[in-house]
C-alpha cells in the first residue's frame, strides 16, 4: 500500500525535476534567434559557438553528477537540491538578461552555461536518492522509476509553450527569465513541503510492505536463468546485516569493481551512451532543424518549431509509460529496449525523408510523435530503472552498489550526451552534408544501441522459452 508520504514525495520530486527541464529548454529553442541577430552567434562560426556552449554545459553536468553524489553522502539531500534549484534559476535568468543588457561577450555566455550545468546536476542524484529511500521495496518499483522519466518530457513541453509565447514578442531573453523563475519557484516549494533526507538515512519502514506466508517470486533474464528472489520479509530481516557486512568488507574502489562486474551493466552503460548521443542531438538541434523546413509550402517559424518540439516531448511521455509497463509485466528489459531502438531508427530515417517531400502536415507530425515515443522510451528505462534492476537481481540490494551502478551507467551515458550536440554542430559548421548527415548519425546511434543488447535479448528469449 502506497502511503501518503510516498505520494507527496513522488509528486514533489516529479514537479522538481520537471522544473529543471523547463529551465533547460530555452537553450535549444533560441538558437536560430541568436544566429539571426545576436553577435557573436550571427557570424560564420555560429553553429560551432552554440555547439560548444552545449558541450561545456553537458561536461559540467557530467562532472557535477559525481560531485553532487558525494555531497549527498555528506549533507542533507534536500539542502543540495534547493541550492541547485536556485542556482539553475539564477544562471538561466542572467543568461536571458544579456538580451536586455546588450551583452555580446562569448565568455559571459560560456561561464553561465558551465555554472548552469553544475546547478542542473543537483537535481538527478538527490531526487533519485529520495525515491530510492521511499520506494526501495515497492513491488512496482520498476514502473515507478521508469514513469518518473515523464517529468523530463513534461518539462520539455511546458518549456516549449513558454518559449513560443515569449518569442512572439521578439525578445529571446524573456524565454530564459520565465523558465528560470519556474525552477526557482519549485525550489521554494521544496523548502516548505519536501521532507528532509539526511545522509545515510535508513529506508522507511512504511515503504516495506507487510508480508503474508506466500513467497514473492521474481524472475530475471539478465544472465539467461530464472532466479527466485527472497520474500520481502526475508529481505527486511537480512537487509541491515547484509549491508553492514558488505560496507565493512569493501572500500570505495572495491565497490566500483564489484559494480562493474554485475552482469549486464556494461551492455546497458554503452546502450545508454548511444541512446543519449541520439536523443541529445535531437533535444538540442530539433528546433533549429524544424525552422529550416517548409511544410506544405509554409516556412516553419519560431512559434511552430516550439509546438512541434513539444509534440516530440509528448511522444517521450507515451514511450516512457509504454516501456515502463511492458518491462514491469514481462521483465524483458533487453528485448523491449532493442525493439524500441530499432523502431526509432526506421522512424528517424522516414521522418527526414518525408520532410523533403512533405505535403501532408498530419503525417509529418505523426512521424515526429512516433520518433519521440521510440527514441525516448529506452532512454528513460536505461537511465532511471536499469541500475537498480541489475543490482537488485544480482547483489541483494546493497546500497553502495546501487549508487555505484547508477553512477557507471549514467556516467557512460553522459559521455554520449556530451558528444551528441557537439557532433551535430561540427557537421553543420564544417561539412556540406548538413542535416542529412546529422539524422544519419542519430539513426546509426540507435542501431548500435540495439546491437549492444544482443546478448541480453538472446538470454531473455532463451529463458522465456525454457519457462
Amino acid at each position: 500500500m502506497v502511503s501518503g508520504t510516498q505520494v507527496r514525495v513522488y509528486s514533489l520530486a516529479f514537479v522538481t525535476y520537471f522544473g529543471f527541464y523547463v529551465s533547460r529548454e530555452p537553450y535549444s529553442l533560441v538558437k536560430m534567434s541568436l544566429m539571426d541577430s545576436w553577435y557573436p552567434f550571427n557570424g560564420p562560426d555560429g553553429w560551432l559557438l552554440l555547439g560548444l556552449l552545449d558541450t561545456a554545459s553537458l561536461s559540467a553536468y557530467a562532472i557535477g553528477i559525481a560531485v553532487v553524489g558525494y555531497l549527498c553522502e555528506k549533507f542533507d539531500s534536500l539542502h543540495v537540491l534547493v541550492v541547485g534549484c536556485f542556482a539553475a534559476g539564477i544562471t538561466t535568468i542572467l543568461y536571458g538578461m544579456a538580451d536586455f543588457w546588450n551583452i555580446h561577450d562569448y565568455w559571459y555566455f560560456l561561464t553561465l552555461r558551465v555554472l548552469n550545468g553544475f546547478a542542473e546536476a543537483c537535481g538527478y542524484p538527490t531526487l533519485i536518492k529520495m525515491l530510492d529511500h521511499y520506494f526501495c521495496m515497492e513491488v512496482k518499483r520498476d514502473f515507478i522509476m521508469t514513469a518518473f522519466g515523464c517529468c523530463k518530457f513534461s518539462g520539455i513541453i511546458v518549456g516549449c509553450l513558454i518559449s513560443s509565447f515569449t518569442l512572439s514578442f521578439n525578445n529571446w531573453g524573456w524565454c530564459f527569465i520565465y523558465c528560470g523563475l519556474v525552477v526557482i519557484a519549485v525550489g521554494v516549494m521544496d523548502v516548505f513541503f519536501l521532507p528532509s533526507l539526511p545522509p545515510n538515512a535508513p529506508p522507511r519502514e512504511e515503504s516495506v510492505p507487510i508480508l503474508r506466508d506466500s513467497a514473492v517470486v521474481m524472475t530475471t533474464h539478465l544472465d539467461g536463468h530464472y532466479r527466485k528472489i527472497e520474500t520481502n520479509e526475508e529481505k527486511s530481516r537480512s537487509a541491515s546485516s547484509s549491508l553492514n557486512s558488505v560496507e565493512e568488507r569493501h572500500t570505495g574502489g572495491e565497490v566500483f569493481w564489484l559494480a562493474l562486474r554485475l552482469p549486464g551493466i556494461m551492455e546497458y552503460s554503452f546502450h545508454l551512451f548511444f541512446v543519449k548521443l541520439s536523443v541529445y542531438i535531437i533535444y538540442y538541434w530539433l528546433p533549429s532543424w524544424l525552422e529550416s523546413l517548409a511544410i506544405q509550402g509554409i516556412v516553419v517559424n519560431y512559434t511552430a518549431a516550439c509546438y512541434y518540439t513539444a509534440l516530440w516531448g509528448f511522444g517521450g511521455i507515451i514511450g516512457t509509460l509504454i516501456i515502463g509497463w511492458a518491462v514491469y509485466t514481462t521483465k524483458l528489459y533487453g528485448c523491449f529496449s532493442s525493439m524500441f531502438a530499432c523502431s526509432a531508427t526506421a522512424v528517424i530515417l522516414t521522418l527526414y525523408w518525408y520532410s523533403g517531400i512533405s505535403n501532408i502536415i498530419l503525417i509529418f507530425l505523426l512521424l515526429l510523435l512516433c520518433m519521440g515515443i521510440t527514441q525516448n522510451g529506452p532512454y528513460s528505462l536505461a537511465s532511471a530503472c536499469m541500475p537498480s534492476v541489475i543490482n537488485r537481481l544480482h547483489s541483494s540490494q546493497n546500497a553502495k552498489l546501487v549508487g555505484m551502478a547508477t553512477g557507471i551507467i549514467d556516467g557512460v551515458g553522459s559521455v554520449g550526451a556530451i558528444f551528441g550536440p557537439l557532433s551535430g554542430a561540427l557537421i553543420l559548421q564544417y561539412t556540406a552534408w548538413g542535416w542529412g548527415c546529422v539524422f544519419l548519425i542519430v539513426a546509426v546511434s540507435m542501431v548500435l544501441a540495439a546491437l549492444i543488447l544482443v546478448r541480453q535479448v538472446y538470454n531473455e528469449g532463451k529463458a522465456a522459452l525454457r519457462y
